[in-house]
């Protein structure tokens, strides 16, 4: 046997286990409010623009009924913003399903491999051994 065989299994991968153990720790205290930030500023901006819109509505309005240009649109052109405003709404449920589909889809897939984890690191080792198998001696074999 080699000498190398022969010592004791020392600890020195007890380091990175308490990095792991550190740095995942700090990962599963820190992603919820990371979630919640993201989620108040798309919150915010939503009614940002939201009154940003109505705002100009309303100034729009006021402008016309106090200019004295106060005219109706012509039912076509009613029609004309009333459709694209239905399609604006298609294309924006459109987009949130394919977003949807596509992160659920992902999660299937991180969740199958995270289901396949021990397979994979089985599958490794015996790669691992296979490959090593030449530089151990038979002596180790045998244990």
């Amino acid at each position: 046997m080699t000498e190398n065989a022969e010592k004791p299994p020392n600890d020195d991968f007890a380091i990175f286990d308490k990095v792991n153990q550190r740095y995942f720790s700090e990962i599963e205290h820190s992603v919820p409010h990371f979630q919640q930030t993201l989620f108040d500023l798309q919150n915010e901006c939503y009614k940002s623009w939201k009154n940003i819109i109505n705002a100009n509505v309303e100034l729009q309005k006021e402008l016309l009924g106090k200019s004295g240009f106060n005219f109706a649109l012509p039912k076509v052109i009613q029609k004309i913003i009333d459709n694209t405003g239905e399609e604006i709404i298609k294309y924006r449920m459109a987009c949130i399903k394919i977003a949807i589909a596509t992160i659920e889809s992902d999660t299937k897939n991180v969740k199958t491999w995270n289901d396949n984890a021990n397979t994979f690191v089985d599958l490794n080792r015996k790669i691992m051994h296979n490959w090593l198998s030449p530089f151990i001696s038979k002596l180790d074999v045998k244990k």
